[in-house]
């Protein structure tokens, strides 16, 4: 469903019907009864084309001119209706089952999960997110300050592979990361590539991109213990924005730019004993974890 176009054939029915209208006026009669229904019949289908695709905005393309040479006065192409594409973030803390949706202001909170922080690697937050939505080919995210880096949960090693990523750690090729043995004895690992300020790529909904602090930037050896370096480090994205832009395959565009802040999230508890961290600052009194989030901007 690349785009919308008029069905196939639909035009000459429509053209066959009138002439036969000119020829036959007891004919037009009954056609004129018919048309109301089908009308409807066009309008339900659209609709439930609108619910199939579930939260897609149609527009119209910009008309063209028919005769192909782009000069005024010419035949009007049939205007084209393109799908603009809709997407939202989606949280996850790394290596948790934990997600963290949208809040009713658009705003997503980032719960750190496992990272990793190495003086030749930089920081990985473990503060992840996920880009959902239809009609996505493509995405383009950027971030002033910082970078980004991609998470991938590397799982059911082989000897082999656990071999070949041993051996990439120790010559310095691979961030350093934990492979661990679940209950029923299958090996995993996550893999964390950085990607600096920015990136452009074919949409996978199953990518999970995070907040990486270059080494440079990082708060290191500062005397305070890891816990408060780590604070830090999600603090140095204070004040930062996040752009992201995702690409239809006809070429509509839909972009959303997210404001980033950090510090104590307040965290409530969900029916199910689950927590929820909310984009949002806590008080006093409220449970909270320390991490990132983001406002979307106007």
């Amino acid at each position: 469903m690349e785009s919308i176009y008029t069905p196939a054939g639909l035009n000459d029915r429509v053209l066959f019907a009138a002439r036969q209208e000119t020829a036959e006026p007891r004919r037009r009669r009954a056609e004129t009864r018919r048309r109301p229904w089908l009308l409807r019949t066009a309008v339900c289908a659209a609709c439930a084309l609108a619910l199939v695709l579930g939260g897609i905005s149609l527009k119209p393309a910009p008309a063209a001119s028919g005769d192909g040479t782009g000069a005024p006065g010419g035949p009007a192409a049939e205007p084209v209706m393109r799908l603009v594409p809709t997407f939202g973030l989606t949280a996850y803390a790394a290596m948790t089952e934990t997600s963290y949706g949208p809040a009713e202001n658009g705003g997503i909170a980032f719960a750190a999960g496992e990272g990793c922080v190495t003086p030749e690697f930089g920081d990985f937050t473990g503060c992840l997110f996920r880009i959902t939505g239809e009609n996505i080919a493509q995405v383009r995210m950027s971030i002033d300050r910082g970078g980004l880096y991609r998470y991938q949960l590397r799982d059911n090693l082989t000897d082999e592979e656990m071999a070949a990523y041993r051996q990439a750690m120790a010559e310095g090729t691979l961030a350093p990361a934990a492979i661990s043995q679940r209950d029923d004895g299958t090996w995993y690992m996550p893999e964390m590539t950085a990607l600096g300020e920015g990136l452009q790529e074919d949409y996978d909904p199953e990518s999970l991109y995070g907040f990486w602090v270059p080494p440079e930037d990082m708060a290191v050896n500062t005397g305070l213990g890891i816990t408060t370096e780590c604070q830090m480090d999600a603090d140095y994205f204070d004040g930062g924005t996040l752009t992201v832009t995702v690409t239809s395959s006809d070429g509509t565009e839909n972009t959303q730019t997210y404001r980033l802040h950090s510090g104590q999230l307040k965290v409530e508890y969900a029916g199910d004993n689950s927590i929820v961290v909310l984009p949002e600052p806590a008080g006093p009194d409220d449970l909270f974890v320390y991490g990132i989030y983001a406002v979307p901007q106007d």
